[in-house]
C-alpha cells in the first residue's frame, strides 16, 4: 500500500513528536509512506529526527506564523499533492491538516481523516484574545467539517471526540488513542537520574510538553510555595511567549529558583527527565480541546513508572478512572501532591498501563482502518 500523509506540522523539525510520527514510522516499515513535509520558519533552525518516511517537500515560503505559513503556501501544497499522487500512485491518503487535507480533495485519492484534536480551537490558540484568533478558529471550523464529510473515515483519539463528531452527523470513527514508545522511554533509577541533572536529594515534580496556552502550568507555579518541591519544565515554546510568562510569574511567587526551564529535550533522552521525577504533571486549562482529548505524555509518564496527577479533564477521567490522579485547583494539588508523595509507587503497575498502549499494539489497528477504507472506496 502506498500511502500519503498530511501531517499537522513539520515532520522532523517539530520538537515534540506526535502520534503520526510514532505510527508511520512504523507503517513505514511494511508499506511505502511519503510525508508532505512543511518547511515552517519557526523550526528550520531545529535538528532533525530520522524517519523510515519519503519526505515529499512543500512549500517553500518558510514563514514563522503557523496560519500564513498554509495561506502562502496553498498553490504549492496543491501542486505537490497532485503531482505526487499522480507520479507515486498513492492508494489512500492520511491527513490530520486543515487547509492542505481541503486541498486533497482535489486529487480523488481517498482520504482518512485523523481528528487528533478539536482542530478549530488548537489552530487559534496561538493568538490568544484577538481579532485574528476569532477569524481563524471561523475558517478552521468551516474547512474541518468540509474535510470530514469528505472522508473516507476518520479516526480520533477519545470517545468524547467520538460523540463530538457523531454529534455534526459523521460516521465510520474509529477511536484510536495515544500511547508511548515503551521501547525508548524505560525506567532509569530514579537516583541515578536526578544525580544527572544536579537534583540528587530533592522531591521533583515535572511537566514535559510545548509551553503554550492550552497548558496551565500558572496553577503548578502558584500552588509551589505550599510544597516542598523542585519543578522541571521539560520542553520548548512553539509560537507565543508563554515560557517567558512562566518565569515571570516564577519570579513573583519567589520559588524561581524552585522551577528548572530546560527548553527542548531530545525524545531518545526524554525517560531520563521522566525518571528524575517523583510526579508527572498533565496540567491543562478547562477549554474544550483539552476537555475531549488525552495527551501522550500521560502515557510516556506511565512508560516510565511515574505516577500521573493531571487537571480534571472529562476525557481523561472517563479513559483512566482512578488510575491517575486529578485536581481542580491550587489547594487540591497542593494536596495531592502531598498524597502521592506519601503513597508507596508500583513502578511495574504503571509502566503495564502505558505499554497496552505502546505504539507497536497502535499501529496495527491504525493499518486496519486505512486497509478497510481503501476497500470500501474500490467496491
Amino acid at each position: 500500500m502506498k500511502i500519503l500523509v498530511i501531517p499537522t506540522t513539520d515532520w522532523i523539525r517539530h520538537p515534540v513528536p506526535n502520534r503520526l510520527n510514532f505510527i508511520f514510522d512504523l507503517l513505514a516499515e511494511r508499506h511505502e509512506v511519503f510525508v508532505l513535509h512543511f518547511g515552517i520558519g519557526q523550526f528550520s533552525n531545529n535538528p532533525p529526527r530520522a524517519t523510515f518516511c519519503h519526505l515529499i517537500e512543500s512549500g517553500p515560503i518558510g514563514v514563522s506564523d503557523p496560519s500564513l505559513f498554509y495561506l502562502l503556501n496553498a498553490p504549492f501544497h496543491l501542486a505537490t499533492l497532485i503531482k505526487t499522487a499522480k507520479r507515486e500512485q498513492i492508494d489512500v491518503i492520511l491527513s490530520a491538516n486543515i487547509l492542505p487535507s481541503f486541498l486533497a480533495n482535489m486529487t480523488g485519492v481517498p482520504i482518512v481523516f485523523d481528528y487528533l484534536d478539536h482542530l478549530e480551537e488548537s489552530a487559534s490558540i496561538y493568538y490568544p484574545g484577538s481579532l485574528q484568533g476569532s477569524l481563524i478558529q471561523w475558517f478552521t471550523r468551516i474547512i474541518t467539517r468540509f474535510n470530514l464529510g469528505h472522508a473516507a473515515s476518520i479516526i480520533t483519539v477519545t470517545r468524547d471526540f467520538e460523540e463530538y463528531l457523531m454529534g455534526i452527523g459523521l460516521c465510520d470513527i474509529t477511536v484510536i488513542p495515544n500511547g508511548a514508545d515503551c521501547g525508548i522511554l524505560t525506567p532509569l533509577p530514579a537516583g541515578d537520574a536526578k544525580q544527572s541533572l544536579n537534583l540528587a536529594g530533592k522531591t521533583v515534580i515535572g511537566y514535559i510538553g510545548s509551553l503554550e496556552h492550552w497548558v496551565d502550568l500558572e496553577t503548578v507555579i502558584r500552588a509551589l510555595p505550599q510544597i516542598d518541591a523542585t519543578l522541571l519544565i521539560v520542553g520548548p515554546g512553539l509560537f507565543t511567549d508563554y515560557g517567558n510568562q512562566l518565569k515571570e510569574l516564577s519570579e513573583s511567587c519567589g520559588v524561581a529558583e524552585r522551577v528548572r526551564f530546560t527548553g527542548s529535550v531530545r525524545f531518545e533522552e526524554l525517560n531520563r527527565y521522566i525518571s528524575a521525577m517523583d510526579i508527572g504533571l498533565n496540567p491543562l486549562k478547562p477549554i474544550e480541546k483539552n476537555q475531549r482529548t488525552i495527551g501522550g505524555k500521560v502515557f510516556n509518564y506511565l512508560s516510565c513508572g511515574i505516577p500521573d496527577l493531571s487537571s480534571r479533564m472529562a476525557a481523561l477521567e472517563r479513559f483512566f478512572g482512578d488510575e491517575l490522579y486529578y485536581y481542580d485547583d491550587e489547594e487540591s494539588f497542593a494536596t495531592q501532591i502531598d498524597f502521592i508523595l506519601r503513597k508507596p509507587v508500583d513502578r511495574d503497575r504503571n509502566r503495564s498501563l502505558a505499554c497496552r498502549y505502546d505504539w507497536g499494539v497502535l499501529s496495527r489497528i491504525y493499518e486496519n482502518v486505512i486497509l478497510k477504507a481503501l476497500e470500501k472506496k474500490r467496491s
